[in-house]
């Protein structure tokens, strides 16, 4: 093509038509740049269904991940509903002075002592977001979903993150002021009475509270606390559900 070319050029300027041979050279640019063109086209073409591949793939890890995070806060609802109904029976029982069984009290205690946290494999998200396709208009809804979902994340590691430190901060204190002196027995034979023998002294509860505010404190804030908790955790779930639908839309199209 290219010595097919050449002798049409050597024979215009052997016949001297100078003219003609502007034009044919004006053509064969024009020719050359088209054909740069479509080389781009079809590059930028390659590009653009590698990063649709590689989007459509970490979109697949992000349903994966909401599936995890679902699962992860449902059991978390349980678990704070309960720690929420026993803190409000101990304080029922406290304020009408009825006597409280002191295996159920510090099997509430420690599900308030010990950490307890949603934890989500936010990995996913940063690959999506560094992704070329990212900013375009097709993801519009889920880029929103996306942050909305991200806000909610933010305000439950911020609830938990003040719980932990509130027991962490407690849990030192009690250490120091000899409640856990004087309850060790009972403690760790509510966290496991297979391993370790039942006291064989009662304790009374109510006594117990009154002379350890903090730990009434912790009691009567869990009860709140929990029920915030639970909120935020359901929000969250409605959130993904929806992310989870915008995906879905995106991959099935």
């Amino acid at each position: 093509m290219i010595k097919f070319f050449r002798k049409i050029r050597q024979n215009m300027i052997k016949e001297n038509r100078a003219s003609k041979y502007l034009l044919y050279a004006i053509g064969e640019i024009v020719l050359v740049v088209i054909g740069i063109l479509i080389a781009l086209s079809i590059n930028n073409w390659n590009e653009n269904r590698k990063e649709e591949i590689i989007l459509k793939s970490n979109l697949s890890t992000i349903l994966k991940i909401l599936e995890n995070d679902k699962a992860q806060l449902l059991t978390l609802i349980q678990s704070r509903k309960e720690s929420k109904k026993q803190s409000t029976s101990i304080i029922n029982s406290y304020k009408n002075n009825e006597p409280i069984d002191s295996k159920n009290f510090f099997k509430t205690f420690l599900r308030m002592v010990i950490e307890q946290k949603f934890d989500s494999d936010q990995s996913g998200f940063q690959r999506i977001k560094i992704s070329k396709m990212f900013e375009t208009a097709k993801m519009d809804k889920i880029r929103d979903y996306m942050v909305i979902y991200t806000k909610a994340l933010e305000d439950i590691k911020f609830l938990e993150f003040r719980t932990n430190n509130f027991s962490e901060t407690l849990e030192s204190d009690l250490y120091h002021n000899g409640f856990y002196d004087k309850t060790w027995s009972y403690v760790r034979f509510a966290f496991d009475s297979t391993q370790f023998e039942k006291p064989k002294d009662s304790l009374d509860v109510l006594s117990l509270l009154d002379n350890y505010s903090k730990v009434k404190g912790l009691i009567l804030r869990n009860e709140i606390a929990m029920s915030s908790a639970v909120k935020k955790y359901r929000l969250l779930i409605e959130k993904g559900n929806l992310l989870s639908e915008e995906v879905n839309v995106y991959l099935n199209n």
